[in-house]
């Protein structure tokens, strides 16, 4: 369930102070948040069934608004999402139909509900006046307010253009017309006077701005918040060793989930719970004091993961992922697990099923943590194995019936980091 955060007297005083500010139009930041109540709108791109944790600042950022007394609008872009916004990318997309973009809103709905609550929010798609659109109208009254010259020196454009084995079509081209064109319209119908966004998007909302201005003379506004970035890789956050690190726990389960958030960088970890947490910054500070007086408990990795995963999973399924965590990971006790953190564990972990009575050294080689029987031999000899957290130090060990007995399963390791989760063959 979402929580109120509320502890500043002004709404630009706790975007300055967590981060989120990186540009916006008007004289200052106090003319858009904190003078009137607004009505604002973020673009989503239903390309896919499924919001990842790129998506998430945005979500929080929308709360912060909500929280605040201002007016939220979700637009689902089904009709640029049949285009593609060419901004941070480097090649054509694919074109989805309309069924596929239809269900995939639906699914986007319910997780951003999952950050700023049922009911706080209203949602509407693009496609239900962008589809209305006559081509001739829309080159008399859209088109002609744009400039090639301008639209050609946008980044988003430009690096499309230069790049020698890159290209950009006439479809994507015009991308920036139509999500001007949302902003009019809500401006017209919904009394809409702010878009949010990404730093990536400013260019597109820059352009909606001043089409607004020449259409209606009214004067509307822009605020992106920082692009959060791998700082490894440079790339876009939002991504493991192993691909996307989805909302849906369908495509990343909670126990991935929790693992992306406790393996961020020192580096990184204080932005990402100022930004990715509704944990006060008071409380975050403790948080940074403790983890800086200790970094090698991770204190500050664990209360992000558990954090975020509670808020997209629940606070059962982030529990379970900690306890699981600490047990594959660190010195928590397989017999320690709850029922539901064996069963996680069962899922998440390579398994082999073992015999009582089984050599050791044939399980190692089984369960793939040796090559070879000799192997393992040597990775016992020099400690490198334990069992249920037990130093290894016997070649001839075979497995017990006490090694499961106060729980379904035995973990097996090489090391911190290589597992195995023995199961008993029935």
């Amino acid at each position: 369930m979402p929580i109120q955060v509320r502890g500043m007297a002004k709404l630009s005083e706790l975007l300055e102070s967590r981060g989120y500010v990186y540009q916006h139009s008007g004289e200052s930041l106090q003319e858009i948040t904190d003078v009137t109540k607004r009505t604002l709108y973020l673009g989503i791109d239903p390309t896919a069934d499924s919001l990842h944790v790129g998506h998430l600042q945005n979500l929080f950022l929308l709360k912060h608004f909500i929280d605040d007394g201002h007016k939220v609008i979700a637009l689902i872009g089904g009709g640029t999402g049949m285009i593609g916004d060419p901004s941070g990318r480097s090649e054509e997309r694919n074109l989805l139909d309309t069924k596929t973009i239809n269900e995939n809103a639906d699914a986007i709905k319910k997780q951003i509900e999952l950050v700023v609550g049922k009911g706080t929010f209203e949602m509407v798609n693009n496609v239900d006046w962008l589809g209305e659109l006559k081509l001739l109208d829309f080159l008399r009254d859209v088109g002609k307010h744009f400039t090639v010259n301008e639209m050609l020196r946008k980044d988003s454009v430009k690096g499309r253009i230069e790049g020698k084995e890159q290209s950009i079509s006439f479809t994507e081209f015009s991308y920036q017309l139509l999500q001007s064109y949302d902003f009019l319209h809500l401006h017209t119908m919904m009394g809409c006077d702010l878009q949010i966004g990404a730093s990536d998007q400013w260019g597109n909302i820059s352009a909606g701005i001043d089409f607004v201005k020449k259409k209606t003379g009214d004067v509307v506004y822009g605020f992106t918040a920082p692009l959060l970035v791998d700082k490894k890789t440079g790339k876009k956050f939002g991504k493991s060793e192993k691909g996307t690190v989805w909302l849906d726990q369908q495509k990343t389960s909670a126990f991935s989930f929790y693992q992306f958030w406790f393996n961020t960088d020192d580096d990184s970890i204080e932005e990402l719970l100022l930004r990715m947490t509704f944990i006060p910054a008071s409380e975050i500070a403790k948080i940074m004091e403790a983890h800086n007086a200790s970094p090698a408990e991770r204190i500050a990795q664990r209360e992000l993961a558990l954090s975020v995963t509670a808020l997209v999973h629940s606070k059962q399924a982030a529990e379970a992922a900690e306890k699981v965590s600490k047990t594959a990971f660190g010195e928590s006790q397989v017999a320690n697990l709850t029922p539901d953190a064996q069963v996680l564990l069962k899922e998440e972990m390579p398994t082999t099923q073992v015999r009582i009575g089984q050599d050791l050294v044939d399980v190692l080689v089984l369960s793939e943590l040796a090559t070879s029987k000799n192997e393992a031999r040597g990775y016992i000899e020099k400690e490198a194995i334990t069992l249920n957290g037990a130093r290894v130090t016997d070649s001839n060990r075979k497995i017990r019936m006490e090694d499961f007995q106060n729980a379904d399963v035995a973990l097996l390791k090489r090391g911190k980091r290589n597992i195995a989760v023995l199961i008993q063959a029935r």
